[in-house]
C-alpha cells in the first residue's frame, strides 16, 4: 500500500470530548428524539488515525463496541500497540479506504464520528463517505461530521495562499514546516497605521502559530482543503437520506433550535444565514435519518432526564471561574446549585436533581450554550471513590507503560501528568492491591513522601482515572 502523508508525518494522537456518543445522544433528546444507548452502542470512526478516540471509550464502556478505520497503516499500528497494552477486546482498528468502506463496511453504526475528515478529501472521497454514512447509520441513529466552512474558510484561503507561494521549491516536511511558522510569524506581527481589512487578516493568521507542528502540517498545508458551505454539506447528506439535527459545539446549538416550528429547509436555510453573519469557521454537523423530524423549539423538560457536570469555581458570591474565564450568576440559588454541583467534579448529576422548575431548567440550558455546564445522556463511568482494590483505567495504564503524559480520563477528556509521581501512582493501580499493599508499594516507589496514599486516590477519582 502507497505510503499517505500521515505515514510520513503522524498526526496528534488525542481524544476529542466534541464526539462523544453521550454528548450526541443528549442532542438529540433535547430535539425529542430517541438515541440508542451508549452503554451498548456500536460505535464507528471513518478516518481516525490510530483510533485514540474510540480506544479511550472502549475503555469507559466495556459493553459497548467500536470500529475505526484510517488509510494510514503506520497509525493504525500504532492504535494497535495501545489496544493490545491496554487488553481491550470491544474495538475492531483496521487499515481502510472510505471508498471502499461506503459499499463494503457492514453496519449498521449506533454512533458515526468523522473528525477532520471532510474537507481535507478529494471530492469523490467525500461522496464516499457521505454515502457511508447514509447507508451504515442505524435507524436511530447520530451522525458526527467536522469540517472547515465556509464563508470564513475563505479568510484562511487568503493565508495558506501567502504560505504556499512561500513554500514553493522546498519539499523537505520539516523544512516545510519551519519556513510556513516563519512566514507566520512576519505575517501576524501588528504593523502601525495599516488598513483594517489588513490587521484583520493578521488576526485570522495568528491561532494558526498556536497549532502542533503536525497539525499545522496536515491541517493548513495538506494538499486537499476545501471549506465547505454549510447548506451544501447537508444538501449532500439529504441526498444521503440523512437530514440536518444540530450543531455538536454548544455555543451553536440554536442553529437547530431555532425556537420557531419551521421546516427543516427554512432551518437550514436560517443557519446559512447566520454562518455569513458570523463568517463561520468550522462546523461539526449532527445528522440523522431523514424523516425523524427533530423538535426545533426547545422543551426545558427535555433537559430533566440528562446527566450535568461543571468545573466552573466558585471565587465569590455570585462569581465563578471556569478556566481563563469569569462570569456571574445573578440568582442565588441558581449560583448555590452551580457551585454544589462542580463540587462533585467530575461526578455528573441527574439534572432534575439541579434544576427542578421550568425556570432553572431553561437557566441550567444557558449554561449549556456558554459551555459552563457539560449535558450528557449518560452518568460518569467509573467512580468517584476507590473501592477495596483500586484500578485505574486500563488505557491510563497502558499509556504510562508506554511513556505518556498526556492521558485519556473516562470522562473523555486530557490530562497533562508533567511529574512522574502521579503516574507512578497510577500505574499500581492494577486491582490486584488492597489499602496495605498499596501503602507498601507507593512507599518503595521513591515518591511515597510526596502524598498519602487516600489523597492520591482522590485526586486520581477527581481526574476521572479509576474504574474500582
Amino acid at each position: 500500500m502507497t505510503a499517505t502523508s500521515y505515514d510520513l508525518v503522524a498526526y496528534p494522537a488525542t481524544i476529542f470530548s466534541v464526539t462523544h456518543p453521550s454528548r450526541l445522544a443528549a442532542i438529540a433528546r433535547l430535539h425529542g428524539l430517541d438515541a440508542p444507548a451508549v452503554e451498548t452502542a456500536r460505535v464507528l470512526e471513518i478516518g481516525g488515525g490510530d483510533g485514540v478516540n474510540v480506544i479511550a471509550m472502549a475503555a469507559a464502556y466495556p459493553r459497548a463496541q467500536f470500529h475505526n478505520f484510517d488509510l494510514s497503516a503506520v497509525a493504525i499500528a500504532r492504535g494497535d500497540a495501545l489496544i493490545h497494552a491496554a487488553g481491550l477486546t470491544n474495538i475492531v482498528n483496521r487499515v481502510g479506504d472510505i471508498t471502499v468502506a461506503a459499499d463494503t463496511l457492514e453496519g449498521p453504526f449506533d454512533y458515526i464520528i468523522a473528525h477532520g475528515v471532510y474537507a481535507w478529501v478529494p471530492p469523490p472521497v467525500r461522496a464516499a463517505l457521505m454515502r457511508l454514512v447514509g447507508r451504515v447509520l442505524a435507524p436511530d441513529g447520530v451522525a458526527f461530521i467536522s469540517y472547515n466552512a465556509l464563508p470564513g474558510g475563505h479568510l484562511r484561503q487568503v493565508i495558506r495562499d501567502l504560505m504556499f507561494h512561500h513554500l514553493q521549491g522546498i519539499d523537505d516536511p520539516a523544512a516545510r514546516l519551519q519556513r510556513a511558522y516563519e512566514v507566520l510569524e512576519d505575517f501576524a506581527r501588528p504593523r502601525s497605521d495599516e488598513r483594517a481589512i489588513v490587521a484583520a487578516m493578521r488576526e485570522v493568521a495568528r491561532p494558526m502559530l498556536r497549532h502542533h507542528p503536525e497539525t499545522l502540517f496536515h491541517d493548513e498545508l495538506s494538499g486537499e482543503w476545501h471549506p465547505q458551505l454549510f447548506s451544501d454539506v447537508i444538501a449532500a447528506a439529504n441526498a444521503e437520506g440523512l437530514a440536518f439535527l444540530n450543531d455538536a459545539a454548544p455555543v451553536l446549538i440554536f442553529d437547530g433550535l431555532p425556537g420557531n416550528d419551521d421546516n427543516d429547509a427554512a432551518v437550514v436555510r436560517l443557519a446559512q444565514t447566520t454562518d455569513f453573519g458570523s463568517l463561520a469557521f468550522f462546523h461539526q454537523t449532527l445528522l440523522v435519518r431523514d424523516g425523524r423530524r427533530p423538535a426545533r423549539r426547545l422543551d426545558p423538560e427535555s433537559l430533566a432526564p440528562l446527566f450535568v457536570s461543571s468545573q466552573a469555581v466558585r471565587i465569590g458570591a455570585d462569581r465563578f471561574r471556569i478556566k481563563e474565564d469569569e462570569f456571574t450568576v445573578g440568582d442565588a440559588v441558581l449560583a448555590d446549585r452551580l457551585a454544589a454541583l462542580s463540587a462533585r467534579w467530575p461526578q455528573r448529576l441527574p439534572v432534575s436533581a439541579v434544576a427542578d422548575t421550568p425556570d432553572m431548567l431553561e437557566a441550567m440550558f444557558r449554561l449549556y450554550t456558554a459551555e459552563v455546564v457539560g449535558l450528557y445522556a449518560t452518568p460518569l463511568p467509573g467512580v468517584t471513590t476507590a473501592g477495596a482494590r483500586p484500578q485505574a483505567s486500563p488505557v491510563v495504564r497502558a499509556q504510562i507503560a508506554a511513556g505518556h503524559r498526556n492521558l485519556f480520563s473516562l470522562d473523555h477528556n486530557v490530562v497533562a501528568m508533567p511529574v512522574d509521581g502521579p503516574l507512578a501512582f497510577l500505574a499500581l493501580l492494577d486491582g490486584s492491591r488492597d489499602r496495605d499493599q498499596l501503602a507498601a508499594d507507593w512507599a518503595a516507589s521513591g515518591h511515597g513522601h510526596e502524598i498519602d496514599v487516600e489523597a492520591a486516590l482522590q485526586q486520581m477519582a477527581a481526574a476521572g482515572f479509576l474504574v474500582a
